[in-house]
């Protein structure tokens, strides 16, 4: 777009000068139409000028360009009206007025331009000097040639002689500040040059007309001298200028060049014009020769003043910035030299000396450098090939080097500008890059690494897992994966401080290390979590196992702490594995056998058995599925009767929960509140019980007046228990329902107090303070049962079905049972049976005066409508017998 419309400018005015000659050779031969055609052509121009000024947008300087041609032209059609109309063609003050007017605008627009074209004083001074030069000659030569006569012509008038001197010597000084803006123009710009051709065609047409004063104004030559100049003055107004010249920019190159040809070139106007008026007899002008050649001498002689002047200050740039590279470099960790293609050095090389720390003296060739650097010469050489090889592209390379009796690394940077001729060799940057190597390796360490106990961390053993793995495929044998995992390190964090049980892994990793072989990796793998890779030979599968057993012999022993003594004991899995399985399944199977192990109690192994895998997979698809069990509605509650033993009379129902999975069908409590727990959703769906079995015991109770002091248990976990929402969840169930708080049996097995028993103690006397009944589930199988209730106090003891099963017929009540019985009697507490199957079991409970019963001989677990039916059939028949029952 740009030079297409660049080409356009040049097209527009190629044919503006065409023009222009047409116009100029018709008013030579004295038409209406040529003249018309003249001043049409002069009108254009002029048009054309403010047009370019306008669009550049570039200051003053374009106006007062197009002002100038402006008054020009307006200059000539004066001329022209005042000739047609007095028929006299001499001087007239008025229209002289207006050409002057105009030189001065365009002088004043010239200077202007020149001036903001560069920024440096330096390069202004030697700008003008040059434009000095240039007019000195210029007016010297006009001077001879025509002004000379022109003043000592009798016959005009002074004024007239004035004028005539006036017009060659502006368009000498026009040319000179013209020549000015040339040398401040880049490559490709013509404004300056299209000034000086403008004033060059005025100066000629005004010498022409001060040799033949007589003329009208209007001969061919001269009318295309003057319309050619204001054409060219509108060219030179459409050219926007670029940025000016920084102070950077010297100018001296080949510019400078042609610039110092000119200023020389001055100086032979006086001997030439001399020559010629020698050679053709005319009266001799040695003053102004003498005059001009004197001012030329001088002017020249201080432009190359300037011109040493800033050679001088080159070179001290240059050296300067040498001195300054130089202590960069001596501070520098690069070492940086120049090498020829023989291997031969062409640089300075104290900055080598410096970084081999040997003195330049020593290094005389490129193989005193090698030996220096301690690198070894076949790896040189070949990294130099290399570096030839690449073509001029950089070759970047790490090598290994021994200096002074330590094991170092350079880094080395070389490129071949052999063919560049401010270089002319091969650039080699040498660089110690030992430091940075120690620390990546540092640091590929601290990745690998446990930061505690310097151990292998997961990402490392699941790497060297299955590495071993690869060599059992070569050379047979297995590769074993022992897990262990510390019981009691919470403990020990939790009372001690975690300063203590820092100690404590850092210990126990010791251990670990001592107790395999050299071989074996051993692992954190987090937390109180280790492992131990045993590569096992041949067909002996059972090392693993004896390097687990001993693992857990030497973690035993107690461990000194500046806190005290601790003790603590593991859980371990192994996993033996070959070939075809991956690091990371290995590694999952360990764990498996991990939970197992912990599962199955302290201080054991276990080691994997395929059906823990899909065991595992079986309590995934639990998880998965439970998760949106009770969105979906899939959970319910079922009622199981509480009967008084003494007239077989409900008294309370126990909601029990039951989850119906459309894809893995009815699955039972023991299965799903595990899984539950360790989901973390156990606390969602307790909540969703509470809510639900406390507002069906209310709503029996407003339905069924005769139902009296009906209760309703509900089971609670031990994960619930030792959850901060468990009060909250309960206190909100009573408040939604309207169910009094001893209306709700919170049942509690005994297994769930002994995790945390501080918490479970002050968890069970907030449900008291609320006015809720709690009963201790299962009582009698757990440890310590007796200690319990003296911690905890509780409200029932329900005798667990095992020992109710042991009841048989025709003998006597089981010791068990009857010292329960005895116990909860002693200490005032409502005595439970669960799990009556048989009439005999509910004859003897009900002789030792337990208090009531639940099980298979009174009722199964009911559907909602099923034991609202049986309070109903209860009523019914108590109101037959006579019994006084309200109506609902």
């Amino acid at each position: 777009m740009g030079e297409s419309f660049a080409g356009g400018r040049r097209a527009a005015v190629l044919t503006l000068l065409v023009l222009g000659a047409v116009a100029a050779q018709g008013a030579f031969q004295g038409t209406v139409t040529g003249r018309a055609l003249y001043f049409g052509i002069g009108a254009a121009s002029l048009l054309a000028a403010w047009a370019g000024a306008l669009r550049a947008r570039s200051g003053r300087a374009p106006v007062l360009l197009a002002l100038g041609a402006t008054l020009a032209g307006l200059g000539d059609l004066l001329r022209q009206v005042i000739v047609h109309l007095t028929g006299q063609s001499g001087h007239v003050l008025a229209v002289d007025a207006v050409y002057l007017a105009g030189y001065a605008a365009l002088g004043a627009g010239v200077w202007l331009l020149a001036a903001g074209r560069v920024r440096s004083r330096r390069q202004r001074l030697a700008g003008w000097i040059d434009a000095l030069c240039v007019f000195v000659a210029a007016l010297l030569v006009v001077w001879q040639v025509s002004v000379t006569a022109a003043v000592a012509d009798p016959a005009l008038p002074a004024s007239a002689r004035v004028v005539l001197v006036l017009y060659p010597a502006l368009d000498a000084a026009l040319i000179g500040l013209a020549w000015r803006l040339v040398t401040t123009c880049r490559r490709g710009e013509w404004t300056g040059t299209a000034v000086v051709a403008a004033c060059a065609c005025w100066l000629v047409a005004d010498v022409g007309h001060l040799l033949d004063v007589d003329v009208d104004g209007f001969t061919s030559w001269l009318a295309s001298g003057w319309l050619l100049g204001n054409l060219l003055l509108a060219a030179a107004t459409w050219q926007r200028l670029t940025a000016p010249l920084g102070a950077g920019h010297t100018g001296e190159g080949a510019s400078g060049l042609g610039r110092l040809v000119v200023c020389l070139a001055a100086l032979m106007v006086p001997p030439t014009v001399e020559l010629v008026i020698d050679a053709t007899s005319h009266q001799d002008a040695i003053g102004a020769v003498f005059v001009s050649m004197l001012v030329l001498t001088a002017l020249v002689s201080w432009r190359a003043s300037l011109l040493l002047r800033g050679e001088a200050a080159a070179r001290a740039l240059v050296r300067s910035r040498e001195r300054r590279a130089t202590k960069l470099a001596s501070w520098s960790a690069d070492a940086v030299v120049v090498v020829d293609r023989e291997h031969r050095l062409l640089s300075d090389p104290a900055p080598l000396a410096a970084l081999l720390g040997t003195t330049p003296e020593e290094l005389t060739s490129t193989q005193d450098a090698v030996r220096a650097a301690g690198v070894a010469p076949d790896v040189a050489v070949q990294v130099f090939e290399q570096g030839l090889a690449a073509g001029g592209q950089v070759v970047d390379v790490e090598v290994p080097a021994r200096r002074q009796g330590e094991d170092r690394w350079l880094g080395i940077r070389l490129v071949d500008l052999t063919e560049d001729p401010d270089v002319g060799g091969v650039v080699v940057v040498l660089t110690d890059v030992t430091g940075r190597r120690s620390a990546d390796r540092a640091l590929a360490h601290t990745a690998l690494h446990d930061g505690l106990t310097g151990l292998a961390n997961r990402t490392l053993f699941t790497d060297r897992v299955g590495q071993a793995l690869l060599r059992t495929v070569r050379g047979g044998g297995s590769a074993a994966v022992v897990s262990v995992d510390l019981d009691g390190f919470k403990a020990v964090n939790d009372t001690l401080g975690h300063d203590a049980g820092d100690a404590l892994l850092f210990e126990v990793a010791g251990r670990l290390r001592a107790a395999v072989r050299a071989d074996d990796t051993v692992a954190r793998l987090g937390g109180d979590e280790f492992a131990v890779l045993v590569e096992q030979v041949g067909g002996d599968d059972d090392q693993a196992v004896v390097t687990a057993t001993r693992l857990l012999e030497v973690l035993a022993q107690p461990v000194e702490l500046d806190e005290g003594t601790v003790t603590v004991t593991a859980a371990v899995g192994v996993a033996v594995g070959r070939g075809d399985v991956t690091s990371g399944s290995l590694i999952a199977d360990a764990d498996l056998a991990l939970q197992a192990a912990r599962t199955g109690g302290r201080n054991r192994v276990e080691l994997f058995d395929p059906g823990m895998r899909a065991a595992a997979q079986a309590a995934r698809e639990l998880e998965q599925e439970l998760r949106g069990a009770l969105a979906a509605g899939q959970f319910r509650l079922v009622y199981q009767p509480v009967i008084d033993l003494a007239d077989r009379r409900v008294t309370g129902f126990e909601a029990l929960l039951r989850w119906n999975s459309p894809r893995l069908g009815a699955v039972g409590p023991d299965r799903f509140v595990p899984a539950a727990e360790s989901a973390g959703l156990i606390d969602e769906i307790g909540a969703w019980v509470l809510r639900e079995a406390c507002a069906t015991a209310a709503a029996w109770r407003s339905a069924h007046p005769g139902a009296g002091a009906m209760t309703m248990a509900v089971n609670v976990s031990a994960g619930q228990l030792t959850s901060p929402d468990l009060v909250g969840s309960i206190a909100a169930a009573l408040a939604e329902s309207g169910l009094p708080a001893g209306a709700l049996v919170v049942e509690v097995t005994e297994t769930a107090l002994v995790g945390d028993p501080e918490h479970a103690a002050a968890c069970l006397a907030a449900l008291r303070a609320l006015g809720v009944r709690l009963a201790l589930d299962d009582f009698g199988t757990g440890y310590s049962s007796l200690a319990h209730l003296r911690q905890f106090t509780v409200d029932v003891l329900k005798i667990d079905r095992s020992f109710v099963s042991t009841m048989a017929e025709g003998e006597p009540m089981p010791a068990i049972v009857r010292g329960t019985i005895d116990l909860g009697r002693t200490l005032g507490l409502e005595v439970l049976a669960e799990g009556v199957e048989h009439e005999h079991q509910a004859r003897l409970l009900a002789e030792g005066n337990c208090d009531s019963a639940q099980g298979y001989l009174f009722a199964r677990p009911l559907e909602r409508t099923d034991a609202e039916a049986l309070l109903l059939e209860q009523a019914a028949s108590r109101r037959a017998a006579g019994v006084q029952v309200p109506l609902p």
